[in-house]
């Protein structure tokens, strides 16, 4: 289980996860971010939870996880910014995925959009979500599942899953692992609401089928032909490239890219 005390000795962000809540069981940590107080929520705020009866992801498919033996949480923001929200969750993505490699050695990569993979095999998943009030950003909401010292998942979900302790053979500290994630998301974070560019391009090189050619699903619309991965611009945009080298752009979120 979480050790709370743990994690405040281990945690040395600035701002990120400073104001947290540890819970035995939710619904969903992004449901409790979303349905939280203006006043009472604050830039950066971490939710975890040992277990999560509706821990969902991305197109509502459900996250398996062992209770205690693996990080669900979510981290609330407050940005300036209004627009880019797929750059940060990719450079979350981005975090986990770096940390992921170092820590067991193994190659990992982002499938588009929101997911982590290792070895071939799905180790995180991540949910943003973002609400107004009107026509105003209230808040940014970024949920990941992360598999950590789990060893065996239901053999029916759609993509193989594995963990760090399946990776390593190695049993690891939730409190440690999510104190170095979330340094690497506040430093991320930094280089987001800079616009720095150097963050686009280390995300593209660790995206799953970069610089290669691709088939592209929209809305489960197999397009024709074959495209190349270029990755995303500035502004999160995906970018492909077509056989009549010309550079098509899309904003669409429904979008699958498929490699071989």
């Amino acid at each position: 289980m979480f050790n709370t005390q743990q994690f405040e000795k281990k945690i040395a962000t600035s701002w990120l996860g400073r104001s947290y809540f540890c819970f035995e069981e939710l619904d969903s940590t992004n449901n409790y971010l979303k349905n939280i107080s203006e006043q009472d929520l604050s830039h950066g705020m971490l939710i975890i939870a040992n277990a999560q009866k509706k821990g969902r992801g991305q197109y509502e498919r459900v996250w398996h996880s062992d209770p205690g033996k693996n990080l669900t949480f979510s981290l609330a923001f407050k940005p300036q910014q209004k627009n880019r929200f797929i750059v940060l969750s990719l450079a979350v993505a981005l975090a986990t995925s770096e940390l992921v490699e170092e820590t067991t050695n193994k190659v990992s990569r982002i499938k588009w959009a929101n997911d982590v993979f290792a070895d071939g095999n799905k180790i995180a998943g991540l949910l943003t979500e973002t609400t107004y009030s009107g026509s105003n950003l209230n808040r940014l909401i970024i949920g990941l599942g992360f598999n950590i010292n789990q060893i065996e998942f239901p053999e029916e979900l759609s993509n193989p899953a594995t963990s760090l302790s399946n990776l390593s053979g190695e049993e690891f500290e939730l409190e440690t692992i999510l104190a170095d994630l979330l340094i690497r998301i506040e430093h991320f974070y930094r280089l987001w609401a800079e616009n720095d560019i150097s963050l686009i391009k280390r995300i593209n090189k660790r995206l799953l089928g970069f610089g290669e050619w691709v088939k592209v699903d929209i809305d489960n619309q197999l397009l024709d032909g074959e495209f190349k991965f270029l990755g995303i611009d500035e502004y999160g945009n995906l970018r492909l490239l077509n056989k009549e080298l010309e550079v098509n752009t899309f904003s669409h979120e429904q979008i699958k890219i498929l490699t071989s």
